[in-house]
């Protein structure tokens, strides 16, 4: 069970690192990373305006996400987590990363298309 408490924990700095360069305009756009919409992906003035509007949506759900999985790892590592428990958290952190995903795309491309229109 500790294995995808890590996979979390390095899920969630991946989110941390992509928001900060998108924050501050640093993420080149690419199918790889990122906020990969036909919108944000359509010119660099686009991405540039997603990812600085929803960038910090992916910060702060993945230091969300980093520090609930930081917080449980050794008690797992351990085995002194329930099974139900860990369940849990893993549930509770698929909802933590799906919803700061969404968001990301949601108000990071509507706030983008206010901006810069389209």
């Amino acid at each position: 069970m500790w294995i995808a408490f890590l996979a979390v924990l390095i899920g969630g700095l991946l989110l941390v690192v992509t928001g900060w360069l998108g924050l501050n305009g640093r993420l080149p756009r690419q199918h790889l990373v990122g906020i990969r919409t036909p919108y944000a992906l359509s010119s660099d003035e686009r991405w540039a305006a997603v990812h600085r509007f929803g960038g910090i949506y992916l910060l702060l759900g993945g230091v969300a996400a980093v520090a609930a999985a930081a917080a449980v790892l050794p008690f797992s590592i351990a085995g002194a987590l329930p099974d139900g428990f860990a369940v849990a958290v893993l549930l509770g952190l698929a909802v933590v990363v799906g919803g700061t995903a969404l968001a990301a795309w949601l108000l990071g491309e509507a706030a983008a298309r206010r901006q810069l229109g389209g």
